[in-house]
Formats: structure tokens, sequence, C-alpha cells
């Protein structure tokens, strides 16, 4: 197939161009034909599909994991990867997609929209918790309040975020592709949270098989993944992000759900596929084959 893929952009540029860099040399394995351009140096509206078999969207965050792109592919009734416009927007919006997943009684963290002139004023929930954007990924913008923060030296990007309690546990990630669980992964790390720098620049950050969770935990994590992922209406991979809270007792917590997760050497939905048997070409040709149905 003669494949147009997308990388760069506005936000999460640099994950983007990794995960693009993953992908082109898979679909050149494959025997695909591949035209790689950066959304942000080439106009993606006025550029011509005519020739293209599908988009591979390789962006993250904003207008490439929001509905926009989407959109213009489906104006252009050409097939692209990953979630529709609907599922996608949804998905983006924390505060809209924990509406859903509590209609679907899926567990979610307590959580209100705020500003930090409302914060200062009143603290929400008792420290620690956590402050992040109503939409973006990578970790970019979060910001765990703890007994020692200084509301007044942090800065925000955007007037209204999404406060919510902080839970303490094991960070457990699902992925699902073809509407199954794929399996599950438990991220290690040094830092206070699973930030950025754990995600794409340490080396420190471990990648483990959950071997330590009951098997009632691990049937809840894959429910509720699956549940998130078709609740959405999600197409592809999907990666839902779970805290599991050290009280065996307790229901995992899932974070938020991921429509277009990373496919750079560090990201966790490559490694939940080897972990299952799914090498990284034939996880390219699976969420091919998806975009295609």
């Amino acid at each position: 197939m003669n494949i147009l893929l997308l990388s760069g952009g506005y936000t999460e540029r640099e994950v983007s161009l990794m995960s693009a860099n993953a992908v082109k040399f898979s679909l050149l394995r494959i025997g695909h034909k591949v035209t790689e351009i950066d959304i942000s140096k080439s106009e993606f509206l006025n550029y011509s599909l005519d020739n293209f078999d599908l988009v591979f969207n390789a962006l993250h965050g904003g207008i490439g994991e929001n509905g926009v792109i989407q959109s213009i592919c489906e104006f252009k009734n050409t097939p692209y990867t990953g979630s529709a416009v609907l599922a996608s927007s949804v998905a983006m919006n924390k505060v809209l997609a924990k509406k859903v997943f509590k209609s679907v009684n899926i567990n979610i963290a307590k959580s209100t929209v705020s500003n930090i002139d409302d914060i200062k004023n009143k603290e929400p929930f008792d420290r620690p918790f956590i402050i992040k954007p109503i939409d973006g990924g990578s970790s970019i913008g979060v910001n765990i309040i703890d007994k020692d923060t200084i509301l007044n030296n942090l800065k925000f990007n955007d007037k209204n975020f999404l406060v919510e309690s902080y839970i303490e546990g094991k960070e457990v990630a699902v992925a699902v592709i073809d509407n199954k669980v794929l399996g599950m992964i438990e991220i290690k790390f040094e830092e206070n949270f699973y930030d950025y720098k754990s995600k794409y620049e340490s080396n420190n950050t471990k990648y483990i098989i959950p071997e330590d969770l009951s098997e009632n935990q691990k049937t809840l994590l894959k429910n509720f993944a699956l549940s998130a992922h078709t609740s959405l209406g999600c197409k592809g991979v999907t990666r839902s992000d779970f805290i599991v809270p050290n009280e065996e007792s307790k229901a995992p917590v899932l974070l938020e759900i991921n429509t277009l997760p990373g496919l750079t050497k560090h990201s966790l939905v490559p490694k939940i596929a080897k972990n299952n048997g799914l090498s990284f070409d034939d996880l390219i040709t699976k969420i091919i084959e998806d975009a295609l149905i």
C-alpha cells in the first residue's frame, strides 16, 4: 500500500517524531511505500490524499488526537489509523471521558475541574492531590501537590484544569486491540510519578509483567480497559492507564485512556505486545488491518 505517515505536529512533538520513525521503518520492512510529512510544516488540510491508500497517524496530543485530523481524513474519504472523530475527541477530554467511564461503572478517581485561584482559596482535596490538564498527554503539565508544594511557584498554561485525589499504588497499563485485551504491564519508576522524564528519558524505569496482582485485580483491569475502549467506541489500539491501590480489597482506578499510544522504543504498547508474542511489525500490521475495516 501507499501510506501517508503523519508526524511531528505542535504538541508532544518529540514523542511523535520518535513514534513516526519507528513506524516508518516497520512499514518499509512490511513492504509498504511510505511518505512522511510533518504537519507543522505541511498544511494537511490542503494536502492531496488522492494517491494514498491509508493515513497512518503517528501524532500525539492536540489536533492529532482530538478529532481534527480524523475529521480531515473523513472529509477526504481516506482510511486512517486510530479511533474515529467522536471517540478521539471525547477520550482527549478527561472530564467528558470520566463521565462516560462512570456511566459504565468503571472505577475512577474523585475529581473536579478548578483553577489556581479557587485552589488557593480552598483546596478541593486533602494533600496530596493531582493537578493535570483537561486534555493532553505524556504527563506534560501534571503536578503532584504534596504537603510541601507552594502553589505560587506553579505555572499553568490553562485557566481550568482537572484536580484528582491522589491514590497510592502500582501503575499498570493495559492495551486493547481488535476489541480484545492484548495484555498489561507494570511500570516501576524513580520519580514521584510516571512523568515525561520517566517515560522517555530515564534508563532506570522498569517495565515488568505484573506478578503480585490478585486474579480479581487482573480481571478488573482487563474488564475496565475493554469497557473504556468499547464505551467510547474506540478503534485500533488503545492504552488505558491505571493505579492499582496497595490495598487488595480496593478496585483498580482508571486514570485515562490513550487513543494514539506511543510507538517509540520506550512506549508501553510495543512492550506489552512483545510480552504477548506480538512483534512490532505484527502490531503495526494489526493497526493497519483494523483501520481498513
